[in-house]
């Protein structure tokens, strides 16, 4: 008579196992909804010591790298939109590389691009002074 109780909880316990398993099977986990994926990949050549110095130099190199980035972008992917850009520029100092990704990308909010979300990073490369920007960009399906 003292296991009846025990033997209850069990026989609910198993229950309960059997009614969350039944329920999870057949759903499954996808990534965001209508994102795709695999990024379409980009370098473009940049000129870092521009775009660090500022002024009309860097303002030149900012519309020549979205001029590129939306040509590029073009042939690869068609009319398909950007959904999120991850930027990588190159350079042997991770704060001078983290900067010439940001100002690389500065440019690169309208037409497709717009209102995508846009993340820099550097990519340590030793002794280059900022000569390539990579980008991953993931398209709407």
């Amino acid at each position: 008579m003292a296991l009846v109780g025990w033997l209850w909880a069990d026989l609910l316990l198993g229950l309960f196992a059997l009614f969350l398993a039944a329920n999870s099977a057949g759903t499954p986990i996808r990534a965001a909804e209508g994102i795709d994926p695999t990024p379409v990949e980009l370098r473009i050549a940049v000129d870092g010591a521009a775009l660090l110095a500022g002024g009309p130099a860097a303002d030149r190199e900012q519309a020549r790298v979205a001029g590129e980035a939306e040509r590029m972008l073009a042939q690869a992917a068609g009319s398909r939109r950007v959904a999120i850009v991850l930027a990588f520029a190159r350079h042997a100092s991770p704060g001078e590389g983290d900067r010439i990704a940001t100002l690389a990308t500065e440019r690169l909010r309208e037409g497709r691009f717009s209102g995508s979300v846009v993340k820099t990073y550097h990519e340590l490369a030793t002794g280059d002074a900022g000569t390539l920007l990579s980008l991953e960009v993931y398209l709407f399906h």
